[in-house]
């Protein structure tokens, strides 16, 4: 399956959220997501020799349109609702050995309400049951419990803590969880 299909399919309704593809529409939501204060220090752009605003343009055109072939990013909205309010993802996604890399954020609005908790099961549900993941990893920064409480609800389990890169003296928290 390819990641164009597996989008392209995704339609998954929860309880209170539902993911879906995003539409073009929601690039200008997505690019204010990314670029939050709150937000913001909690995800890793890769920078290298484009500016932060080139940076957010191909990662949301990326993500809007499905050019990564090894990610899967799905939007996050409240069941019923057109405006979205997050995304979740399979990032790194090996399909060979059935391992990818968990992403979420939502919009601090809406912090605290379980909607990101929700959203991550959905799509680990997905992840193991459609695209037959066999490992999933989680990332954290030390300091930020609310995205630790969202694994450890969805029963990932920390596996090890590394040192940050940028020697701001916080650590790294790697959560995985394994297919049943």
């Amino acid at each position: 399956m390819s990641t164009y299909e597996a989008i392209m399919g995704m339609a998954l309704q929860g309880a209170a959220v539902e993911l879906k593809s995003m539409a073009s529409a929601d690039g200008a939501v997505l690019r204010a997501l990314l670029s939050h204060p709150e937000v913001q220090p909690h995800i890793q752009l890769r920078q290298g020799s484009s500016s932060q605003q080139g940076v957010l343009d191909k990662l949301v055109n990326r993500m809007l349109h499905g050019y990564d072939l090894c990610a899967l990013h799905a939007g996050i909205y409240l069941k019923g609702q057109p405006d979205l309010i997050g995304s979740v993802s399979l990032q790194n996604w090996n399909r060979h050995e059935g391992k990818a890399v968990l992403g979420y954020m939502l919009n601090p609005a809406w912090w605290g309400r379980g909607f990101a908790t929700e959203a991550l099961g959905l799509l680990l549900a997905y992840g193991f049951r459609e695209l037959e993941l066999l490992k999933v990893e989680g990332r954290c920064r030390g300091d930020n419990l609310r995205s630790e409480q969202v694994m450890l609800k969805n029963g990932l389990t920390l596996e090890r803590t590394l040192p940050m890169a940028d020697g701001s003296g916080d650590v790294m928290k790697v959560f995985t969880m394994l297919h049943k």
